[in-house]
């Protein structure tokens, strides 16, 4: 298999032709079987998730269900690719249904309310659940949106970019020439939603002076997204799509003010800060759906581990609400 890793395998032209030949039902169990001879051969991959797993889940004191978190994770990771694929290649009117039917996602309107203020929306989200559904699900539901994207083929890249447009999304291509934060500033000053993540952590520009914890290791905090917030003034709202099952998922939305009542203890913090601590409480509840475990030995700059603020903040009675309330 060379160095083709998980995306481009399964994402390979011959891959793509059966997915079309088959139907998505026998897709999914097609995609599930190439994941699992994947992760046979790629048994060194494997073995970095698991150990990242393991470090978190102790963390957290749930080592007795470590084996199963695990589990889920793997078959998380393959969901992931499953859901990118639907929606890249399935036809609009079809996958319109599908997001409609299978998503509950009546707090659309905390997005609708920040663009009132005329400034825009960050949407700021992380690889969490099914991430890929999100600008779709809020195209069809009439709010215009932007989203910066990196893809790992140029075939889904072109594939990609024809989907967006049959939505009215503007896709910004985090490897193209130019600034790429300018424009999304001026995608922002049009009074759009601008997708991102906050847990991009190849395309983080650290700061040496703010530091923060993620997963119980120091890091210099993201200074991209304070920068294009208080560049554009735009609102700040955080999302995750989380997943129930492949039929059955639920939008999560939080303003900054909701945010700032979930977690007091930011309210002095940058919005930067606010969103990835947000993130972390449903990782440390639901890692299942996180799937950046691969780059979790590498993401953080510095190794020290800071178990006692990490234990204290995992205190904090707010990840069954958080998620129960949106249901």
């Amino acid at each position: 298999m060379g160095r083709v890793g998980l995306s481009n395998f399964l994402q390979a032209r011959f891959n793509i032709s059966m997915y079309m030949t088959f139907g998505w039902g026998l897709a999914r169990i097609y995609i599930f079987i190439l994941g699992r001879i994947y992760y046979l051969i790629r048994r060194g991959e494997k073995q970095i998730i698991e150990r990242s797993i393991t470090d978190v889940v102790t963390l957290i004191n749930r080592d007795n269900e470590r084996d199963e978190i695990i589990k889920k994770v793997i078959s998380g990771i393959l969901f992931h690719y499953y859901e990118k694929l639907f929606i890249a290649y399935e036809e609009k009117k079809r996958a319109t249904q599908f997001l409609t039917r299978n998503i509950s996602a009546g707090n659309i309107s905390t997005i609708k309310n920040g663009l009132n203020k005329g400034k825009g929306v960050v949407l700021i989200t992380g690889h969490y659940g099914a991430i890929e559904y999100i600008p779709t699900l809020l195209a069809v539901n009439n709010v215009n949106i932007s989203m910066i994207a990196k893809f790992k083929t140029a075939q889904l890249r072109e594939k990609i970019f024809k989907q967006a447009d049959k939505y009215g999304i503007r896709m910004i291509d985090a490897d193209t020439r130019g600034n790429v934060l300018n424009k999304a500033i001026n995608e922002l000053r049009e009074n759009r939603v601008l997708v991102t993540q906050c847990d991009e952590f190849d395309e983080w520009r650290p700061s040496e002076n703010i530091k923060t914890t993620f997963l119980g290791h120091v890091t210099g905090l993201d200074r991209t997204i304070n920068i294009l917030i208080k560049r554009a003034g735009a609102e700040v709202v955080f999302g995750l799509l989380h997943r129930y099952s492949l039929s059955h998922y639920s939008l999560i939305l939080y303003s900054y003010e909701q945010m700032v009542g979930i977690l007091p203890s930011m309210q002095l913090k940058t919005s930067g800060e606010m969103v990835l601590k947000m993130l972390e409480q449903f990782i440390f509840r639901y890692p299942e759906q996180w799937y950046q475990w691969k780059k979790y030995p590498e993401l953080i700059g510095s190794r020290i581990v800071l178990r006692h603020r990490a234990e204290t903040e995992l205190s904090h009675p707010v990840m069954l609400p958080l998620l129960e309330t949106q249901v």
